[in-house]
Parts: C-alpha cells; sequence; structure tokens
C-alpha cells in the first residue's frame, strides 16, 4: 500500500519557506508560525478531534483501500467464464488483471501533486466514483477489448485512494498511536485481495462473470456514501482556511516554472532515481515486491493445485485464500504487540535507537516466507489432508504483512519526510508492477514444472532475499550516511536535497 502523497512536507511546505523566497527572488511569505494550531489542545488539529471521529475516518479509509484491492482479485473468478464468451485464451482475458494493477501503479504520480495542493477529500471523492464508471463498463464490455481498456483507467482512477490514505492516519493520530492504527488500517488493502476469490468463487458458481463486476460496485457504492462524511485533515489545508479566515496575508504561490520542475522532480524522477542508486530502497523494495507478486500469482495457482489435487469447484478454491488471511491477521497482531511493547517506549529514551532496530518484522517475516511455500510445495499431494497446503498460507500471510510494515517504517526513519514520500511512491511502483507480470505465466510454470517444484521455486528466492534485514542491520548505518537523499549533520535541507538531483 502506500505512498508518495502521504508526507506532511510536501510542496506547499517548500513555497513557504524563507530561503526558497530569498534564491528565487518571491518575497518573504508570513512565517508559518502564525499559521500554526493555536496550541496543544486546539479542537481544530485532527489529532485532538474526538476518539470515535478518528477511529471512524479511520474505518472508511480503510474501506476505500479494501475496496480498491478488492477490485484486483474479484476479477479473476471470472476469467474463464470471460475467455470463453470472448473466445479468447485465459491469459488474454487474465491481462484485464495486469491492467488493473498497472494503473494502481501510475495513479500516485496524479494523486500526489492533487493531494498535496487541494487536500485528501477532494481525492477520496473523486477516485472511486470515477473508477466506478469504469468498473460499470467492463460489466457491460461485449468484447475483451473494452474489458482490458476500462480495467486499466478503473485501476487508475483507483489508485489515488491507496497513494493519499495512509497520510490521512498520520493526519489523525498521535505518535505513540501511529502503529496500532496502520496496523489495523494496512489490514484492510491486503484483505482486499483475499477476499475476492473467496466471494468470486462462489459468485461465479450461481451467476455470470459480469456479476464479480456488479458486486465490486456495490462495495463501492457503500463507501461512496460514508466518503461524503468526512472532513479534511491535511495540516496544511487546514491552517490555509484558518489564514484566511482571519485575514492573515498567505505564502506566495511558486512561478509555474518552478512549481513544476519541483512536481516532476518529486513526484516522477526520484522514485526511479531512489530504485536505481539507493541500495536500501533496491532491496526492499524488491523484496516486497517479490512477495506481493507473489500473492498474486497464487490468484492462479491456488485454484489450480486444490482442482487438480482435491477436486475442489470453484467457490471451493476460493475459501483456500482463508489460510493466507489468518496470516495477515497474526502478522498484525505481532507488530502492533512489537509496537505497544517495544518501539512505542523506545521513543521516550533520551537517544532514540536507530532505525535499524525496527527490522525485527521482517526478521521473522523472512523466515516464515520460506517455510510457508515449501510447506504448500511437497504437503499438496492426495495422501495429505487438504488443510494441511491450506495451513501453509499463515506463515505466507504473516510474511507478507510483517515485511510490509518493516519496508514502511523503515523508510520513514531513514529518510527525511519528502524523501521518504518518493521511496514508498518506487515501493509501490514497482511492487505492483511486478505483481502485473506473474499471474500470466503461473499456470505455464505449474503446467511445467509441477506442483512441488514451481512452489519450491518461489521458496528458493525467498531463501535467496532472507538475508536482507539482516544485511540491513549491519550495513543499514553505512548505507544512510553515503545516502545523498538523507538530511546530513552539515545542515543540508530538503530544499537543497530537491535542487541537488
Amino acid at each position: 500500500m502506500s505512498s508518495g502523497a502521504s508526507s506532511d512536507t510536501d510542496l506547499n511546505d517548500l513555497e513557504s519557506r524563507p530561503e526558497y523566497a530569498e534564491k528565487s527572488g518571491l518575497p518573504k511569505p508570513t512565517d508559518f508560525v502564525e499559521l500554526d494550531w493555536d496550541g496543544p489542545d486546539d479542537p481544530e488539529n485532527p489529532k485532538n478531534w474526538p476518539l470515535w471521529r478518528r477511529w471512524y475516518i479511520t474505518f472508511v479509509v480503510a474501506w476505500m483501500c479494501l475496496v480498491v484491492t478488492f477490485g484486483s482479485s474479484i476479477y479473476v473468478a471470472g476469467t474463464d467464464y470471460m475467455a470463453f464468451e470472448f473466445g479468447v485464451s485465459r491469459t488474454v482475458a487474465l491481462i484485464g488483471l495486469s491492467l488493473y494493477l498497472i494503473g494502481l501503479a501510475c495513479g500516485p504520480t496524479v494523486a500526489a501533486p492533487i493531494s498535496e495542493t487541494l487536500g485528501r477529500t477532494p481525492v477520496y471523492f473523486t477516485s472511486i466514483p470515477i473508477s466506478m464508471l469504469f468498473t460499470a463498463a467492463v460489466g457491460k464490455a461485449q468484447n475483451i477489448g473494452t474489458v482490458l481498456v476500462c480495467r486499466f483507467f478503473a485501476g487508475l482512477f483507483a489508485s489515488p485512494v491507496l497513494a493519499v490514505a495512509a497520510g490521512t492516519i498520520q493526519d489523525l493520530w498521535e505518535p505513540d498511536m501511529v502503529g496500532v492504527a496502520m496496523g489495523g488500517f494496512c489490514l484492510a488493502p491486503f484483505a482486499g485481495p483475499i477476499l475476492g476469490p473467496i466471494i468470486g468463487g462462489f459468485l461465479i458458481e450461481k451467476k455470470s462473470w459480469n456479476w464479480t463486476m456488479w458486486v465490486l460496485l456495490m462495495f463501492a457504492g457503500a463507501v461512496v456514501l460514508l466518503v461524503a462524511t468526512l472532513r479534511e485533515t491535511y495540516k496544511p489545508i487546514l491552517l490555509k482556511r484558518r489564514a484566511k479566515k482571519r485575514g492573515l496575508p498567505l505564502p506566495p504561490k511558486l512561478p509555474i516554472g518552478q512549481a513544476l520542475k519541483l512536481v516532476v522532480t518529486v513526484t516522477l524522477q526520484r522514485p526511479f532515481a531512489m530504485l536505481l542508486f539507493e541500495p536500501i530502497v533496491l532491496a526492499l523494495s524488491l523484496y516486497m515486491s517479490f512477495v506481493f507478486a507473489v500473492l498474486f500469482g497464487f490468484f492462479e495457482a491456488l485454484p489450480y493445485v486444490f482442482a487438480s489435487v482435491y477436486g475442489f469447484g470453484t467457490g471451493d478454491t476460493g475459501l483456500t485464500f482463508l489460510g493466507i488471511g489468518v496470516g495477515l491477521l497474526i502478522g498484525a497482531a505481532i507488530f502492533i504487540y512489537l509496537d505497544r511493547t517495544k518501539y512505542v517506549p523506545a521513543m521516550r529514551l533520551p537517544v532514540p535507537p536507530s532505525p535499524e532496530s525496527r527490522l525485527l518484522p521482517a526478521k521473522i517475516g523472512a523466515i516464515a516466507l520460506p517455510i510457508g511455500l515449501f510447506w504448500l510445495a511437497w504437503t499438496s499431494r492426495k495422501s495429505v489432508h487438504w488443510i494441511v497446503p491450506v495451513l501453509s498460507g499463515v506463515p505466507f500471510g504473516m510474511a507478507l504483512i510483517l515485511i510490509f510494515f518493516t519496508v514502511a517504517t523503515y523508510f520513514t526513519l531513514c529518510y527525511p519526510a519528502m524523501v521518504t514520500a518518493s521511496a514508498l511512491a518506487a515501493n509501490n511502483m514497482l511492487r505492483y508492477l511486478m505483481a502485473a507480470g506473474f499471474p500470466l505465466f503461473t499456470i505455464q510454470m505449474y503446467e511445467k514444472m509441477g506442483i512441488a517444484w514451481a512452489t519450491s521455486f518461489y521458496a528458493f528466492v525467498g531463501l535467496a532475499l532472507l538475508p536482507v534485514p539482516w544485511a540491513l542491520s549491519r550495513y543499514g548505518a553505512r548505507l544512510r550516511a553515503g545516502s545523498r537523499y538523507v538530511t546530513h549533520k552539515d545542515g543540508m535541507s530538503e530544499l537543497q536535497i530537491v535542487e541537488s538531483i
């Protein structure tokens, strides 16, 4: 999940900085202290809103993310029927899944400048409704071309929700509660892909493939009603509204050319640069992307395994994803436990621990990943009861969410806020692009290599990646010290970082 648009330090912050005004020749803006909260108990500060309201907004935003990711996997249940109706191969029909994921990868580049300029709520108000129009077009499509084009745009317009949602959580919660809120919230975008095969499998047995889109629209329609009740949470927008009410002078706008340069640099160029030249971002993004891609490969692999070995029908194969769902819950519980007992108390120490101290969840996940994959590989046989390979999803689900939590937390601690946004955007982009490719070759790989060795291949890759968290524990500080993106002791500012790219 997440993404480049969720940082509190953004382009709007840059335009308020006196050093930028001096370099650009603009008049010195009003000091932003005048636009800060009135005090720690300011009722307009989202962190001071009633507890019920903060949890309500967290729930609605989480549900939106669930709907977006649910839209990726429920489509898969109908691909066989779609292929038959339109006279194409199953692989061609599966391109609709891949294009949706490519849309999810591309959309945050649009969402970032919009949310930073207009706030969180305009993104929410427009994203899901526009995506619903394209989802409806998929359901009414009369040919495969329409399906594929509309699936891409459905993913593209849904993706801004994933880009902005984590920022909303940061807006609402103090640091000592962010871990708990994020632990619950991040279950939603991972629960979506798990629910898709379960609901879609039984749906296809009773209805046509079009109904996968109608059910998706029902989920989306329900959350759209709740979105209309949301309030803006983004601090710069709230403070600018307050300044207008009080008649305070606002900071000057950046000249359009300089604003475009910053948008291109921060939103488009830097995520690619960090993937190429920043070892921390490259290593963890490849790791997370592989695990995420295996999950999407399982949308093809698990139905093949349980149908060919155990004779499961379409609905029953969807239930095999429950093992992964249980693993997600256990992994989230482990993360929240570590956060409350280990990481939150560490925040109060005179000298805070290093970012590498937060790699423990990834180490647990790194061990669980090959265990779950080898477990599935060598127990999927008629002589072994079907519940045994289903339970292999538990360690896999744990690995998936523990590695994800670690990546998001570690990036946040390693880099300044603006750079963290780019690092997360790079991770999001690579994750969905890799996931888009795996379903297209999974069945062919399982048919040619066999269930045991095809799944073992994934497990061996997991073993090869296992040392990554330990390597970062040992060398992470050295890599950060040599990074051009970290704020150094010489006082290098985020503005200078942007200009140095």
